[in-house]
């Protein structure tokens, strides 16, 4: 089994590895534009120019052409601006005689811990060429997931923003011009149109500062979302919820397999590997609650006892890690138990973006007749005194 260097044992020990900054680095200078400096939270690299970055140079790595050339080929195809400077500056310290790892790690927006993480395994063990495949392979499916659940929910979407609107101008600015009409014929009132008004009296009172808070917060959320105490709670939050929660806890458990199992088969050291896919995970619930298994295996311990005992895994996981672990194959049984748990996460998302789709429809025309109702009853009511 190959041993780690000082350098990544150093950035393997437990926590969050290493991220080195440098004046150079964009986004704190250098290049980088006055948007990137100042409101970073609006700039990023789109996840497609990572999977392209990630598949082109494992072929230019397994071909022999020299990591500068194979990156300099990447700059002059990159679309972003801020991409461009990031492998410029990515250059710049390799030249320098610094290592890939540590040269992406300076550029924490643009390559996740995971990403540097991985490269530095794949430093470690020869098979630089085979983990950024990997990591090509993993991103691609990211981004296929994403896309899918954007586009599904794109016109629903835009049928509640419109109906939003809609409902937002009637009952601020129609509804109160019959009031006065309602009064005079001394007709009753009905709960919706009552609820309605007083919403109403509270939009043209408020609306126009209240609108400007939420989109201030909005704006706020946003520009702040990667701070240690808000991404906690988003994480926290997202594991509680309905639906969503059991997605977000597969997602996880597919990418903390398949992470596994890519870094042993590489001949990753097992508590090495683990480090790296406690990190991988991408939430804090997960990484304290691993703890404790990754310093069993330091320990000499068997990893199946300790991953059952945390409660974050499915049984079918945990029973692939024990075959795995007794045959001596727990790379091979990591990635089966990876793409099996992929498959039903690609089916469960279909299957939940197929139920949202109807709902937010039917949510809209809801909405849309409580507001008719509200309006169209009083209307019969003045009618009917007239006869």
């Amino acid at each position: 089994m190959t041993a780690l260097p000082r350098r990544v044992s150093r950035r393997l020990r437990p926590g969050r590895p290493e991220r080195a900054t440098t004046p150079a680095a964009v986004g704190q200078g250098g290049g980088a534009t006055w948007l990137e400096r100042n409101l970073p939270g609006l700039t990023s690299v789109k996840r497609v120019e990572l999977i392209a970055f990630s598949r082109q140079m494992a072929t230019f790595i397994r071909a022999g052409i020299p990591i500068l050339d194979g990156i300099r080929v990447v700059r002059d195809q990159a679309a972003s601006g801020l991409f461009r400077r990031t492998l410029d500056d990515v250059s710049a310290l390799l030249r320098q005689g610094e290592p890939l790892s540590v040269a992406l790690g300076r550029h924490p927006r643009v390559f996740s811990e995971l990403y540097v993480d991985m490269v530095v395994a794949a430093e470690a063990t020869g098979e630089l060429d085979v983990i950024l495949e990997q990591l090509s392979l993993y991103l691609e499916r990211s981004e296929a997931t994403a896309r899918r659940v954007r586009q599904a929910l794109l016109y629903p979407s835009i049928v509640l923003g419109l109906a939003l609107v809609v409902v937002f101008i009637l009952i601020t600015f129609v509804l109160p011009s019959f009031v006065a009409l309602f009064r005079d014929f001394e007709a009753e009132l009905p709960l919706p149109t009552q609820i309605l008004l007083a919403l109403g009296t509270v939009g043209g009172s408020y609306g126009v500062l209240g609108a400007c808070g939420l989109v201030v917060v909005a704006i706020a959320l946003y520009l702040s979302r990667n701070s240690p105490p808000l991404r906690r709670a988003r994480e926290a939050l997202l594991l509680r919820m309905p639906v969503v929660g059991d997605l977000v806890r597969l997602g996880i458990a597919t990418r903390f397999a398949r992470t596994l199992g890519i870094l042993m088969r590489a001949g990753v050291p097992v508590a090495q590997a683990f480090e790296i896919a406690i990190n991988g995970t991408g939430n804090h619930v997960y990484r304290e609650r691993l703890r404790p298994v990754r310093e069993g295996l330091i320990a000499g311990e068997a990893i199946t006892g300790p991953l059952a005992a945390s409660k974050l895994f499915r049984p079918l996981l945990i029973q692939m890690v024990k075959v795995g672990e007794e045959t001596g194959t727990l790379d091979r049984y990591l990635e089966d138990a990876a793409r099996f748990m992929d498959d039903e996460l690609e089916y469960r998302t279909k299957q939940m973006v197929t139920i949202i789709e109807p709902l937010m429809i039917v949510g809209v025309a809801l909405m849309v007749g409580f507001v008719a109702l509200a309006v169209v009853t009083p209307m019969y009511n003045i009618l009917g005194q007239i006869r």
